[in-house]
């Protein structure tokens, strides 16, 4: 080396070291004053503490300090750790997350309709690092953004979801089931063909993986292993292209080749795939000087941005084009009687280009796109997952899943006898849809109903408060040191709180002693604690309640019961025994089978088909 580059070279050796060393110092102030701060709150904070009334789980894990009861919450199942706290604690009890920062948890239904309602709703936003992982993935749509942004949106988008809007999308969705059982009955057709020896042994059909391939059978001649998530997804990503933005994915035909599908499964992955790790990361990307966390040149985020491009490109010429179409019906410009568009997102840019909508009350082109890819997410892996722990549910009660068959084929064989009746266009419904009313079917009601309550697809979610709060509690609790009761709870400025979906619709106290089993017979006479607490209706919170509840919620409920209709006509469900599943929220309820972790998340089962005969 001569001398001038050596004179340079070790500068900046120096320069370089000291850098590290910079970065290193900061690294140890950051982790000692939170280590500090933890103390803190475990000893003289636990003094000053305005909840030290109220019960407090005792930690058992040895790395408290750090983790508090956030690694106990994440190896459990979903809602599971909660409820066992509830079920020693009460509805009503803190629990500390990092850093020993504490947290209420309120399975009491007037203080959760208080937290979601119009007047305190915007007041609980989601964390600030919580939105910025949503926008990140999804854009600004109406599940990521907040504040004046997000009532101003949903005043445009919530006419696109009327009751009345829903309906229309039945066939739709019927056609789109009996697709999928036709699916289902030619997979079990070449499984039973492998099995008699027409296919070679080692032939691994799609959607499925070796496990489901060497599970020995009772009736293999006539059964087999089938993961209905792979599958479920699939159509359900199907329904809501045709039915959000009239676009043809064929997902359940051509798994992710369409580019658009191929992308929106990579977001997907990204927002669900949510582990212990990545949960940390975004945690600590809310301390101060720590945001850049979010932006590392990970795998992940890398996917994610290209993803993003990809999506955003599709919307932009989606939504171009309904600009351009909605502007041809009429010679005259936009007018708000011409006829009825085909799609939600249509309907968005038409709400969306009124003419008594001011400029300022007006969606952008980047959060008419953000919709897109909500509408797809939202509407797409929630509802296949809610499908999935449905069958799982019946599957585990053979008794249920039996009285359901039954009333489905009553109510199909109701119906044939009157198809003499009807006009030939009615008769033509039958192509498609095996049961005409599915309102005259009470037992399916309540097993989605049940279905809903026992495991939402969304387990939890968690606000902050932007003020100063005392929240109402709908009874009076025991203090923690038992001298005396209280009936409401300070939320100071900046706490987070803890929304419990899950826990708070299986509370004994509320939906009595068999509130953790499966019993869609409750919904025939619910106990008066459930009509008291005057829960949202339909008597869960598992669609939220207030300006942020579920703006899909009906078409998400008829989807459901369209779906299991089809279902449970055509196939008797069972599940692999010996199997156990492994239940983990990734943002949405997913499961793993115990001992096939490396195989991703999937809802394998035992599909049996049923004869002609006896459907």
């Amino acid at each position: 080396m001569s001398d001038s580059a050596s004179s340079l070279y070790v500068p900046a050796l120096k320069v370089l070291g000291l850098l590290v060393g910079v970065l290193l110092a900061l690294i140890v102030l950051f982790l000692l004053n939170q280590i500090l701060g933890a103390v803190y709150r475990m000893t003289f904070g636990e003094w000053f503490s305005p909840w030290k009334h109220i019960p407090k789980v005792k930690s058992k894990d040895p790395l408290s300090l750090f983790f508090g009861d956030f690694r106990a919450i994440k190896a459990a199942q979903p809602g599971e750790q909660h409820v066992e706290w509830m079920n020693q604690l009460g509805p009503v009890y803190r629990y500390r997350h990092m850093f020993q920062v504490q947290r209420v948890l309120l399975s009491d239904p007037k203080a959760l309709i208080h937290v979601l309602s119009p007047a305190k709703a915007y007041q609980y936003p989601k964390p600030e690092y919580t939105s910025a992982f949503l926008t990140a993935a999804l854009g600004q749509g109406l599940v990521s953004i907040e504040g004046d942004v997000h009532r101003r949106q949903r005043k445009i988008i919530a006419p696109a979801f009327a009751p009345s809007v829903t309906k229309e999308f039945y066939p739709v969705i019927h056609r789109h089931a009996k697709l999928l059982t036709d699916k289902l009955e030619k997979i079990v057709g070449d499984c039973v063909a492998r099995h008699q020896g027409k296919f070679p042994k080692d032939t691994l059909f799609t959607g499925e993986c070796e496990y489901d391939r060497d599970v020995k059978l009772s009736n293999p001649d006539n059964s087999a292993v089938v993961d209905t998530l792979f599958w479920l997804s699939r159509t359900t990503l199907d329904i809501i292209g045709e039915i959000g933005f009239s676009a043809e994915f064929l997902a359940l035909e051509n798994g992710n080749d369409h580019p658009l599908a191929n992308a929106m499964g990579t977001l997907i992955g990204a927002i669900l795939d949510l582990e212990l790790s990545t949960a940390i990361f975004l945690i600590l990307s809310e301390k101060p000087g720590l945001k850049w966390l979010r932006y590392l040149p990970n795998k992940r985020n890398r996917l994610l941005k290209e993803s993003q491009m990809v999506v955003q490109n599709h919307a932009a010429k989606i939504i171009d084009k309904m600009r351009q179409d909605i502007l041809a019906e009429s010679k005259d410009g936009f007018s708000s009687d011409v006829m009825k568009p085909k799609s939600v997102i249509s309907r968005m840019v038409r709400a969306n280009m009124a003419k008594d909508l001011k400029p300022s009350e007006r969606m952008s082109n980047e959060e008419l796109m953000g919709q897109v890819t909500t509408v797809i997410i939202a509407g797409h892996e929630t509802t296949a997952t809610q499908n999935t722990w449905a069958l799982w549910l019946l599957a585990t009660h053979q008794d249920v899943q039996d009285r359901l068959r039954k009333e489905l084929q009553d109510q199909v064989q109701k119906e044939a006898a009157d198809i003499d009746s009807l006009t030939e266009e009615e008769r033509a419904i039958y192509d498609i849809q095996p049961v005409r009313d599915l309102n005259a079917l009470p037992l399916l009601d309540k097993v989605v109903k049940e279905s809903v309550r026992m495991l939402p697809s969304v387990p939890s979610t968690v606000r902050v408060a932007l003020k100063d709060d005392v929240v109402p509690l709908s009874k009076s609790y025991k203090r923690a040191d038992g001298k005396g009761t209280y009936n409401s709870i300070v939320i100071p400025k900046g706490h987070e709180l803890f929304i419990p979906l899950n826990t708070i619709q299986l509370s004994k106290e509320i939906w009595g002693e068999d509130a953790q089993e499966f019993n869609p017979d409750r919904w025939d006479n619910l106990p008066s604690s459930v009509i008291d607490a005057k829960m949202p209706p339909g008597h869960t919170f598992a669609f939220l309640s207030g300006p942020r509840s579920c703006i899909g919620k009906q078409l998400a409920i008829m989807e459901t019961q369209v779906l299991l209709a089809h279902l449970v006509l055509k196939f008797k469900f069972d599940v692999v025994p010996g199997w156990d599943l492994i239940q983990r929220q990734q943002v949405v309820r997913r499961a793993f089978v115990d001992g096939q972790r490396e195989k991703g998340v999937r809802m394998p089962l035992i599909l049996t088909p049923l004869s002609p005969k006896t459907v």
